[in-house]
C-alpha cells in the first residue's frame, strides 16, 4: 500500500513561561485531613465513608503526614490517622497551601488550525513549505486546508499542552513575536497515522484518516475504470466526530432564568455589589448615559478591592465603533480623575462581538456569568430581555476563557488581558462544583446557532418559537424554512416573534414574509409592547436557547466562533414556562 503523507497548517511559537512547580493538594485531601481534626479515624472507617478505595485513602494520609499535617496516634480501638496542630489550622483554609516554586521557563508549541489542537514542537514533524514531499510512485501528498475558526489558537489549550506533570502556568511574558508558519507532516499507512501524538483529538485524526482515504481512491480511480474502482482499505471510525466540548450536565435553578427590563436591572446591581475579587463586563454598546449611571457602582466595588474589566463589541449594526469607543474612553477619564485605574480597566479596543456577558465571584467564592440579550452598558431597562446566569464553575470557567479569546490580539500576539484571563478562566474551571440540581446545557458559540434550529428542526414535536430583535433576509434560510420543514414533517406549532426589521427588509417586506409563510402554518408575529429586544430560540416544553443572536437577521460565520455567545438548557418546562411569561407581558402591555 502506498503511504500517504498528509500536510497541515500550524503556528509554532516560544513563549518564557511564568510555572508554578509542585504538587497541589485535590479536594479529597482537604476532606479527609477535615474529617480527622475532631475524631482520629482508621483508613479503613474513612474508605467506608468516603466509598474511596483504601488505598487512596492511605496514600493521602502518608503525603499529609509528609506535610505534617497528620500523624498516627494510638487509641483504645488500634492506631488510627489524626491531624496535627497545624494540620486543624490549615483544614480550615478555602485550600490547602501547596509547597510550590515559581519560575520562568522557556517553551516551544505548535498550535494545528484545523481543529486548534496544540502540541509541544518536538511533538509533530513541522517543516518550512520548501521542505514538504512531494508525490512519487511510491508515495501520495495530499494537503488539510485549516480552519478559519482556528486561526488564532486558545490559549488555555496551549497553557495544557505544555504544562509537565505537577506544573501550573499561571502567567506568561507577553513577547511581541508573531507565531511562525509552519506545516506538519504526517504519514498514513494501513489505517494508521504515523507522527501524530497519541493525544491529538479524534477529530483531527478522522480527518487526515479521511484526506488520505481520498488521495487513495483518486489514484485508484485514475488507474483503473470508474466503475471498477477498488476502495482504499483504510477504514474510518465515524463515530469520533461528534465534539462535545461545550456541553456540561450544570447547576440550574428556576430563578437563573432572568426576564425582562427590571429583572436585568436587579440582576446586575445585585452581581456587581455581592462581587469580591473580579468582576468582567461585555456590552455590545456602550453609552455616555449608562456609563455615568455605573460608574458608581463600579467605584464602591473597587473600594471593596474588586478588579473591574469593562470590554464592548461595537455600536451600531453597519457602523463604525466611534460612539461606543467615545463612551468608554470618556468612563475611563472619569475613573482615572477619581483615582481608580489601578481597579478599573475600560479596555479602548473593540472585541467585534454581539456578546453580552457579566461574569463575577462573590464573598462565598463562588463564580457565575450572566449570558443573553441585554447590553450591560447601553441598556436603560425598559426593553423585554432575557438572560441565563450560570453557576457551574466548569462552564463559567470555559467562558471567561472564550472572552480571553475576545481580548487576544492579532495571531501570536497575546496582550496582557487575554493571558490574566486565561489563566482565571482555567482556575475557575477547576473549582469544586457546588451541590444543586444538575441538567444538560451546552454554551453556543458562532455557528453552534445555526445548528441548533436545524437540531429544533429535527427534534420538536409540539412547537418551536423564537424571539428576536430584529429580522432581516437573513431569516428565511438560517431560520424561516428549517422550521417550516418541521411544520410540515411533524404538524408542530411554529411562532416566531420579532421587534423590528433591519437591512434591506422594510416594514412592508416584512409583512409580506409574514403572510408568505403564514399561508404554509408559521407565525411571524411583530410586537411592540413590550419593546422586544430578547434573543431566544425554544422548543416543545424543556428545550430554551438564550442568546446575543438575532435568530431572524443574523447569520453567524464560524469564521467568527465568538462573535454571538448564548447557551442552551434543557430543564423540566423551561421553555413552557418561558414562553407563558412572555405572553403574559405582551397581555399586560395590550
Amino acid at each position: 500500500m502506498r503511504a500517504v503523507h498528509v500536510i497541515f497548517p500550524v503556528l509554532r511559537g516560544t513563549r518564557r513561561f511564568i510555572i508554578e512547580k509542585g504538587r497541589r493538594w485535590s479536594v479529597i485531601e482537604h476532606l479527609l485531613l477535615d474529617a480527622i481534626c475532631h475524631d482520629p479515624a482508621s483508613a479503613a472507617d474513612l474508605a467506608a465513608k468516603s466509598k474511596l478505595p483504601r488505598r487512596v485513602v492511605v496514600e493521602a494520609f502518608i503525603r499529609l503526614m509528609r506535610a505534617g499535617w497528620a500523624e498516627i496516634v494510638t487509641t483504645p480501638k488500634g492506631p488510627k490517622f489524626g491531624a496535627t496542630h497545624t494540620g486543624i489550622a490549615r483544614a480550615k483554609f478555602d485550600q490547602l497551601p501547596a509547597a510550590t516554586v515559581t519560575e520562568p521557563k522557556w517553551r516551544g508549541f505548535a498550535i494545528e488550525q484545523v481543529t486548534g489542537g496544540v502540541f509541544r514542537s518536538r511533538e509533530l514533524d513541522l517543516r518550512h513549505h520548501s521542505r514538504l514531499p512531494i508525490t512519487t510512485d511510491d508515495q501520495l501528498v495530499v494537503q488539510l486546508p485549516g480552519s478559519p475558526l482556528h486561526s488564532m489558537g486558545d490559549l488555555g489549550e496551549v497553557f495544557s499542552a505544555i504544562e509537565g506533570e505537577d506544573e501550573l502556568i499561571v502567567g506568561v511574558d507577553r513577547g511581541a513575536e508573531r507565531l511562525i508558519e509552519r506545516h506538519a507532516v504526517v504519514t498514513v499507512r494501513d489505517s494508521a497515522v504515523e507522527g501524530l501524538p497519541s493525544r491529538s483529538s479524534h477529530a483531527l485524526r478522522f480527518l487526515i484518516l479521511q484526506k488520505a482515504k481520498e488521495a487513495l481512491d483518486a489514484a485508484a480511480t485514475e488507474k483503473t475504470d470508474p466503475g471498477s474502482v477498488t476502495p482504499s482499505p483504510i477504514v474510518l471510525d465515524t463515530h469520533v466526530t461528534a465534539e462535545t466540548a461545550n456541553r456540561y450536565d450544570g447547576l440550574y435553578e428556576a430563578d437563573d432564568l432572568i426576564v425582562d427590563a427590571e429583572a436585568h436591572a436587579q440582576a446586575l446591581e445585585r452581581v456587581i455589589k455581592s462581587a469580591s475579587e473580579r468582576l468582567i463586563i461585555h456590552s455590545t454598546f456602550v453609552t455616555d448615559a449608562r456609563a455615568q449611571a455605573i460608574m458608581p457602582s463600579l467605584m464602591q466595588a473597587a473600594g471593596r478591592g474588586v478588579k473591574i474589566d469593562v470590554l464592548w463589541g461595537q455600536d451600531d449594526i453597519g457602523t463604525s465603533t466611534n460612539s461606543s469607543r467615545f463612551a468608554a474612553g470618556k468612563l475611563q477619564a472619569a475613573i482615572a480623575e477619581a483615582g481608580r485605574t489601578d481597579l478599573i480597566s475600560v479596555h479602548p479596543f473593540s472585541t467585534n462581538s454581539h456578546a453580552k456577558i457579566v461574569v463575577a465571584d462573590n464573598q462565598r467564592g463562588n463564580w457565575l456569568a450572566l449570558v443573553g440579550s441585554c447590553n450591560w452598558l447601553a441598556s436603560d431597562f425598559k426593553s423585554f430581555e432575557t438572560s441565563m446566569r450560570l453557576r457551574d464553575p466548569r462552564m463559567v470557567g470555559d467562558l471567561v476563557r472564550k472572552i480571553a479569546g475576545l481580548s487576544q490580539g492579532r495571531p501570536g500576539v497575546w496582550n496582557d488581558l487575554a493571558i490574566e484571563l486565561t489563566v482565571l478562566g482555567r482556575r475557575i474551571r477547576e473549582l469544586p462544583r457546588p451541590n444543586g440540581r444538575r441538567v444538560p446545557m451546552r454554551l453556543l458559540f458562532g455557528a453552534d446557532h445555526a445548528g441548533l434550529v436545524l437540531e429544533a428542526r429535527d427534534r420538536a414535536r409540539q412547537r418551536i418559537f423564537a424571539l428576536s430583535h430584529r429580522i432581516g433576509i437573513a431569516a428565511q434560510p438560517v431560520t424561516l424554512l428549517p422550521t417550516l420543514s418541521a411544520v410540515k414533517a411533524h404538524g408542530v406549532d411554529a411562532t416566531f416573534y420579532y421587534g423590528r426589521t433591519t437591512g434591506p427588509l422594510s416594514g412592508i417586506g416584512g409583512a409580506d414574509l409574514a403572510r408568505e409563510f403564514a399561508r404554509e402554518g408559521l407565525a411571524i408575529l411583530p410586537v411592540h409592547r413590550p419593546r422586544l429586544h430578547a434573543k431566544v430560540l425554544g422548543w416543545d416544553d424543556d428545550a430554551l436557547a438564550i442568546s446575543s443572536l438575532n435568530w431572524l437577521s443574523a447569520d453567524p460565520a464560524e469564521s467568527t466562533p465568538y462573535r454571538e455567545i448564548g447557551v442552551l438548557v434543557e430543564g423540566p418546562k423551561i421553555a413552557d414556562n418561558f414562553i407563558r411569561r412572555f405572553e403574559l407581558a405582551k397581555a399586560s402591555h395590550e
